[in-house]
């Protein structure tokens, strides 16, 4: 039997289980390999940790989980991908053993990653089924070459790509959650994660996710979502965090969950949180979802401006999310906008606007993202190369030289708005404490959940759920 190692880098705090591992693990187990755990996100001494676990396991392979690229946040501009690469290429000196690279993360820019990083393959896509198929085919010394979604070298310099396959995962068995410490996370995250549709339908400029999961949204089967959940509750684990990119789109697979909670009697023992769009969302969907157990949605409003809101590729209006917000009222939903500011078209004016209108909406809080990240091969990727070099596109800002593949963090702020926005922003909301937002000199407090020392301390204290809704709790305490 063969072994293989997952091996988890992420180190952010507040922790984030990784439930990409749990699902890989349990279908390693199925076809005939044993998975072990390295996780590094606990670990003092990470180096310590991973040769320890090297040489407890002595692995046939090592899977490597790659999450997010950086924080995706204009006022730190973390790059998370420099912190993975250096562990990979610890790994390396430990073992000539091959490293696979996978996760929604590496997905977003495959070819341009496995360079970066120096590993051996990856598997851009749903690795559930090809990992398997994958780590058969280089373990026997044969190419990889007819398996869907691998990525490895063709030669010196030379990156091939298999276009990956989109599974139907409504038949994807339900995995026992007990591969991480989940009870840990929970501790220290606050919450645990649930994936309930896989690919998104939305056509949104800026957006990575089609490019990760898929174009089409794919559906788990309910009893197997019910089988996890109450793995979960089992293990002392209540309060979820749906990690779906938009669990309304489509509507119906949402309505069909929330009915066999309710009918599960589940609706009183867990709450939850999700990602939702503005449209289609009604009152009688939020008390579908209030029936169930949900506590919050962070609702992807992004703008207020018509025009702008058609340049970023979404679908709804204004009035639509104000639509929204008034039903998760009426249902005691807490309810949060995401907005994202200085995209193309954004002048002073439209910035006022856009927080007009979202003082005049009233969700209980307002995330105001300054700056959007330029993903690989994203919709804004394309226009903004379409625009020239970026080193005098002056709409970019961050990482815009030596960063031909856009891995490194950059960020678009039409020139009209430029590199003050933080300044422009922080006036128009006059501190209303709706608002997270930080300029990059004041990143002690802030919305984003990258190394947020004060968020982590409320959750060691008991808090529990999604980050904004931990947050927006605790300043309403403080006021």
């Amino acid at each position: 039997m063969y072994r293989v190692l997952l091996v988890n880098p992420n180190r952010m705090t507040p922790p984030i289980a990784p439930i990409g591992l749990e699902y890989i693990a349990a279908n390693l187990r199925d076809n005939g390999f044993e998975p072990l755990l390295c996780d590094l996100t606990f670990a003092d001494d990470w180096q310590s940790h991973l040769k320890t676990s090297l040489d407890d396991a002595t692995p046939d392979a090592i899977g490597v989980t790659i999450r997010n690229l950086d924080d995706a946040y204009f006022a730190s501009q973390d790059f998370i991908l420099e912190n993975t690469t250096a562990i990979i290429r610890h790994i390396r000196t430990l073992t000539d053993k091959p490293i696979v690279l996978g996760g929604v993360g590496f997905s977003i820019a495959p070819r341009e990653i496995l360079r970066f990083t120096g590993a051996n393959y990856g598997i851009a896509g749903d690795g559930e089924w090809a990992f398997p198929r994958l780590l058969n085919k280089i373990l026997a010394g044969h190419t990889p070459d007819d398996v869907p979604g691998a990525v490895y070298w063709a030669g010196p310099g030379l990156v091939h790509e298999v276009a990956p396959e989109r599974h139907d995962i409504v038949r994807m068995p339900a995995p026992a959650r007990r591969f991480v410490d989940n009870r840990r996370y929970f501790a220290e995250g606050g919450q645990a994660g649930i994936e309930t549709t896989r690919g998104c339908t939305q056509r949104c400029l800026y957006c990575a996710d089609p490019l990760a999961k898929g174009t089409v949204a794919r559906s788990r089967g309910v009893s197997t979502l019910l089988f996890e959940i109450e793995d979960l509750l089992e293990q002392g684990i209540d309060v979820l965090h749906l990690c779906d990119s938009e669990c309304n789109a489509p509507p119906e697979p949402l309505r069909r969950l929330c009915d066999a909670i309710v009918h599960r009697g589940l609706g009183e023992r867990v709450r939850w949180y999700a990602y939702a769009s503005p449209m289609p969302f009604d009152a009688r969907m939020a008390k579908q979802m209030a029936k169930a157990g949900c506590k919050g949605i962070n609702f992807g409003v992004d703008h207020a401006d018509p025009e702008i809101l058609r340049r970023l590729g979404r679908v709804h209006t204004p009035d639509d999310a104000k639509r929204a917000a008034q039903a998760c009222r009426d249902a005691g939903i807490a309810c949060m906008f995401d907005m994202l500011l200085g995209g193309p078209g954004e002048t002073p004016e439209t910035l006022e606007q856009a927080i007009a209108f979202a003082q005049d909406a009233n969700p209980d809080c307002v995330g105001l993202s300054c700056g959007i990240r330029v993903y690989p091969h994203t919709g804004l990727a394309r226009m903004v190369r379409a625009q020239g070099p970026l080193e005098a596109n002056r709409h970019l800002h961050g990482a815009v030289r030596d960063n031909p593949e856009l891995l490194r963090p950059i960020f678009y702020v039409d020139k009209a708005i430029g590199g003050g926005i933080h300044e422009q922003v922080s006036k128009l909301i006059a501190g209303d404490a709706r608002f997270f937002h930080a300029v990059p000199s004041e990143l002690g407090a802030n919305y984003n959940y990258n190394n947020n020392s004060t968020l982590a301390q409320a959750i060691r204290n008991g808090a529990r759920g999604a980050y904004w809704d931990i947050l927006r709790n605790m300043r309403r305490k403080e006021s």
